[in-house]
């Protein structure tokens, strides 16, 4: 029974790593390619421990699995936000924001920073 719980896990993180791939390659902007990225790492990796956990008795593989789950998703965050930086000044020249583009502003006013 077990075996087939982690089976299961093991096929929706892989549909979602397939499901990732297509998505990365239809996007256009390379921010919209980004989340896809970050989805099937976070996601994706999670299920696998999941999976470890429920189809695998010895705990030293379970605390590995973790460890590297954990390590990764804290990094998928890091590498994210400093890839999407990266972006920002490649198309931009700078990543402080231009006092010409119109960016919504969040202020007591308007806590949402959604524009009239």
């Amino acid at each position: 029974m077990h075996a087939h719980i982690a089976a299961i896990l093991v096929g929706v993180a892989t549909g979602l790593a397939i499901f990732c791939s297509v998505g990365l390659v239809i996007m256009q902007k390379a921010l919209e390619r980004l989340h896809f990225s970050a989805a099937v790492t976070s996601l994706g990796s999670g299920l696998m421990v999941l999976a470890v956990w429920i189809a695998d008795p010895n705990w030293q593989s379970r605390i590995k699995v973790s460890l590297v789950a954990i390590v990764l998703f804290l990094m998928n965050s890091v590498l994210s936000h400093s890839t999407a930086r990266a972006i920002r000044i490649h198309d931009k020249g700078q990543f402080e924001p231009n006092p010409r583009e119109d960016l919504p502003q969040i202020t007591e006013e308007n806590p949402t920073g959604a524009q009239p």
